[in-house]
């Protein structure tokens, strides 16, 4: 992983970089790419494995054997996450509302996967030996990276999301959207609780952004100073060669850690929309599931 080892600062490694740029204009960068692939890729991914389960048979092993383990993986997921995520908050809406949150947990979790690939690395190397052998410019980054690691990505993410559920509140129910604003409080109280619930309306999607942005970014820096210390060590002494196995050891245990990280990230993102939803179309929650709701957000 050539430029990982080479950087001086490991957070080069996951900022993104401008591909296509007019000035202070970024026209095509890093994470324009990574998002064009993990769409492509969901889609794939996912419309053939629905061919597959719409398609196939049930009954006996033989059968899902046949189905394939993919399409067998993600059936499973996305029954589990429409009967034991999505239904107790939505309740009867919930196949209504599941297609989307299913959307956005596929779309997030390839965006997370695909950041662990190391893409930008191997394309540096590929650039690398191509301009040594040309005898042209060396290239000063690969392409690729964590699409989820840009604060512009997962601040898109939550306003489609804040935008969603909002606007199917208001088509669903006007009415009851802005009694939500009272959070069932007493009307004497109503002058203290609408501020606060607008106020909440408005942080909401900033918790989502935030949250996905700093988990997908802390790991992939961590990684890339774990493995800076491997050329450090190196460079250090013949002694630096056996010692260069524990940072390699740091750095492996946690790749296993990021893989679950990027399921977790994405299960939350997509649970915290299905509950700011579930607020707004589901009115008779009551005040202790409003509760939990605010908690889970916080």
């Amino acid at each position: 992983m050539p430029m990982t080892l080479a950087a001086a600062n490991p957070v080069e490694h996951v900022i993104d970089h401008p591909l296509v740029a007019d000035g202070a204009i970024w026209w095509i960068s890093n994470v324009t790419v990574m998002l064009v692939l993990a769409s492509i890729l969901t889609a794939l991914i996912t419309i053939r494995a629905a061919k597959k389960i719409t398609t196939g048979q049930r009954g006996t092993l033989d059968d899902f054997r046949a189905m394939g383990v993919g399409a067998n993986i993600i059936e499973v997921i996305c029954l589990y996450l429409r009967d034991s995520i999505f239904r107790p908050v939505l309740r009867e809406e919930t196949d209504k509302y599941t297609p989307t949150l299913w959307t956005f947990f596929w779309f997030i979790l390839m965006c997370n996967l695909l950041g662990l690939v190391p893409i930008a690395d191997l394309t540096y190397l590929i650039g690398l030996l191509m301009a040594k052998a040309t005898g042209t410019a060396m290239p000063s980054h690969g392409i690729g990276g964590t699409a989820t690691q840009s604060i512009w990505v997962t601040g898109a993410l939550a306003v489609v999301a804040f935008v969603y559920y909002t606007t199917v509140a208001l088509i669903k129910d006007p009415i009851g959207y802005f009694k939500h604003l009272t959070g069932g409080a007493p009307m004497v109280i109503w002058p203290i609780m609408i501020p606060v619930e607008i106020l909440s309306t408005f942080i909401k999607p900033f918790a989502l952004a935030l949250r996905l942005f700093a988990n997908m970014t802390g790991g992939h820096i961590l990684l890339a100073v774990l493995l800076s210390f491997i050329p450090s060590l190196i460079q250090w002494s013949i002694v630096g060669y056996p010692m260069a196995i524990f940072p390699l050891a740091g750095m492996l245990a946690i790749y296993m850690l990021e893989i679950l990280v990027a399921f977790i990230q994405a299960f939350v993102f997509t649970f915290l929309t299905c509950v700011f939803l579930g607020q707004l179309v589901i009115h008779d929650h009551g005040h202790e599931e409003h509760g939990h709701a605010q908690e889970a957000a916080a």
